[in-house]
């Protein structure tokens, strides 16, 4: 993504997109390039990324409403999340479990993002 759909993103969204998530997405980790994490666990198009967005943050979300404060940055194709806080100054991911219907954490830092995504889908 580039500096133009991000804007798209905050303006589609009426949300301001924090600083760790932005360069993340803008130097796109080369290790994930090529791989399904560009269409799931980061997803690397900002149209996807605003109508992901909406679907969970329009109506009901299990029973309740899509916590403000979270993004939705991918999924893994079976119904749960990867999210990063909007207000997060580091990098850090938690995971919806629709199973469980709770949000866990995920990752603590980008590396640990990448290679736990990178173990998840040669799983």
């Amino acid at each position: 993504m580039d500096v133009i759909d991000l804007k798209a993103i905050e303006t589609a969204l009426q949300i301001k997109l924090p600083q760790h998530y932005a360069e993340l997405v803008t130097n796109y980790p080369n290790e994930l390039l090529g791989t399904e994490a560009e269409d799931f666990a980061l997803i690397n198009d900002s149209r996807q990324l605003i109508d992901e967005n909406r679907s969970v943050r329009s109506g009901h979300f299990y029973g309740s409403r899509w916590p403000n404060n979270l993004l939705l940055i991918g999924t893994n194709g079976c119904g749960d999340f990867y999210v990063t806080a909007l207000n997060a100054r580091e990098f850090s991911t938690g995971f919806f479990d629709h199973e469980q219907r709770a949000f866990v954490p995920h990752s603590h830092s980008r590396l640990e993002f990448i290679e736990k995504v990178l173990v998840e889908q040669a799983g």
